[in-house]
């Protein structure tokens, strides 16, 4: 475990003192008197369950809504925020857990969005923007390519773009919502060395995480809320992982049981079903971004395949989803080749997938909740075209259930927490024809009761006899679910590694091209 150091401005910052925020609509209490207090210099991690109303409590502080009830103060002086604009002058910004972008835009166009860097005529001062985002991502540490297109940026490197924008505006309090959800360690640790010298120079970091390994390496103080309400702030030093997650759940529930370095993997009989990729290429331009790649998955097992995700881990998602059509190469379903490349197909020949993407690709966020859970079973709950009514609540509610999803059936699912709107999609898609299931990192965002529940449903699936891919960059959820692990680098399968050969050290060696091909492929 590595120390923070000891904040150089320990001053108090901001204090939010009872704060309330209550939604009407949904007749939910999000946050229930709420009083937390912020210092300069300082690493202060937000931890609690989905729904305890840690990102809701945030965006009334960095302005996007405004307190039902309760007050602000910000060098003591209280202050009411209308709108982000009015948060940001006094130096509070907060980066989103699904951060907004333009996609064809690059990245210095996005960050240049509503800044001051302009010509005498008003034109927008492209010179003047390229020095400022160098010179910030160089001092803080921020490996971006300010002429890459969004669009074509993996899921960790948009949060890095994020962050970045947030420094450019010069933030007294920084507030990051589930940053590394999508990362690797090295890229944790890059983001981590930024933070430290973020509090190092006085300004005051809020992180939302469910990652309390996270929080014992780089928080200085943690502030755990439960069911809208502030359970205790304690200093990192003096507790642990284990009563944090006491403190968040009322119970330990930190170590599942299935975790496969306890349990030894001991799938069910012969293979019954398999899923077999056979030299499958992929081009963005001229560039192969999944290089003949070869991996059989088979029923009964959990193959994981991980790397940095700008490795190729987006593009085999988008082709074992149907999302997109291998350049060359072929998919075969129990020997059969795949005919089409489409989702709905997919999912007709028994292809389920849980994607990264949750917000553009997996769920439609302005139709309701019970819309998105029943979106596999419309046909079979009509009656002549119609959708009968009772018979789509009750088997959204049965689903809703299933996950513990929180808030009503009936609203938008832009009202969830991005919590819940994972627990949506696994819900949904685990309800349909479960041969093959797809899981793009499927603990992003989750906090630890519903993490070891969708590993309870991934060894249920294993039980069952069902072809189970877990793509993740997160090494200890590759660890402790695959029976199988492939390692990708630059496009390609750099190992594949038996229970013998599963350890962090060598996922991490052929993550980063240490070791070269061959060595168990």
């Amino acid at each position: 475990m590595i120390d923070t150091p000891e904040p150089v401005l320990a001053r108090m910052l901001v204090r939010m003192n009872d704060v309330s925020t209550w939604f009407p609509e949904n007749q939910v209490l999000a946050n229930d008197s709420v009083s937390l207090s912020i210092r300069s210099g300082e690493v202060h991690a937000l931890v609690g369950e989905n729904g305890a109303g840690k990102s809701t409590l945030m965006h009334v502080l960095s302005g996007y809504r405004p307190p039902t009830s309760g007050e602000i103060e910000i060098d003591g002086v209280a202050v009411r925020f209308t709108a982000p604009a009015d948060a940001i002058a006094r130096g509070v910004v907060m980066v989103h857990q699904h951060p907004p972008f333009v996609p064809f835009f690059r990245v210095w166009e996005n960050l240049a969005l509503g800044s001051e860097w302009t010509t005498r005529i008003g034109a927008l001062d492209r010179t003047a923007a390229l020095a400022e985002i160098r010179r910030t991502a160089e001092k803080y540490g921020i490996a971006v390519d300010p002429d890459a297109r969004m669009d074509r940026l993996a899921a960790s490197r948009l949060h890095f773009v994020a962050v970045l924008g947030a420094l450019l505006r010069a933030p007294r309090l920084l507030i990051l919502d589930e940053p590394t959800a999508p990362c690797t360690e090295p890229e944790v640790e890059q983001l981590f060395a930024a933070l430290r010298m973020l509090a190092a120079d006085g300004i005051a970091v809020v992180l939302i995480t469910h990652k309390l390994k996270e929080v014992m390496q780089i928080a200085d103080r943690v502030t755990v809320m439960r069911a809208g309400a502030v359970v205790a702030t304690v200093d990192r030093r003096e507790t642990t992982a284990a009563e944090i997650a006491s403190m968040m759940l009322g119970e330990d529930c930190q170590v599942t049981e299935l975790d496969r370095r306890i349990l030894p993997s001991s799938p069910g009989g012969p293979p019954q079903s398999t899923l077999e990729l056979r030299d499958v290429t992929v081009h963005a331009g001229d560039l192969p971004v999944l290089n003949r790649i070869t991996l059989t998955a088979t029923s009964g097992t959990i193959l994981g395949v991980t790397g940095i995700r700008e490795n190729g881990l987006e593009f085999l998602e988008e082709v074992l989803s149907g999302t997109i059509a291998p350049d060359s190469g072929t998919i075969l379903l129990n020997g059969i080749p795949v005919a089409r490349y489409t989702p709905r197909h997919f999912r007709r020949i028994g292809i389920s997938y849980i994607p990264t993407d949750r917000i553009l690709r997996g769920s439609s966020m302005d139709s309701s909740v019970a819309e998105n859970l029943i979106l596999l079973h419309r046909k079979g709950l009509q009656s002549g075209g119609l959708l009968r009514r009772k018979a789509v609540e009750q088997f959204a509610e049965k689903l809703k259930l299933r996950y513990d999803i929180a808030g009503p059936l009936h609203q938008p699912m832009r009202r969830l927490s991005g919590g819940n709107i994972q627990k949506v999609i696994l819900s949904r898609e685990l309800s349909g024809r479960r041969l093959v299931v797809v899981f793009s990192e499927p603990s992003w965002g989750l906090d630890i009761r519903s993490r070891n529940r969708v590993y309870e449903e991934m060894d249920a699936l294993r039980s069952e006899g069902a072809v189970v891919i877990l793509i993740s960059a997160d090494i200890d959820e590759i660890l402790s679910m695959s029976d199988r692990i492939a390692v990708m680098f630059r496009g390609r399968i750099a190992a594949m590694l038996e229970a013998n050969e599963r350890t962090r050290e060598r996922i991490g060696e052929f993550m980063l091209g240490v070791e070269r091909e061959g060595a168990g492929v």
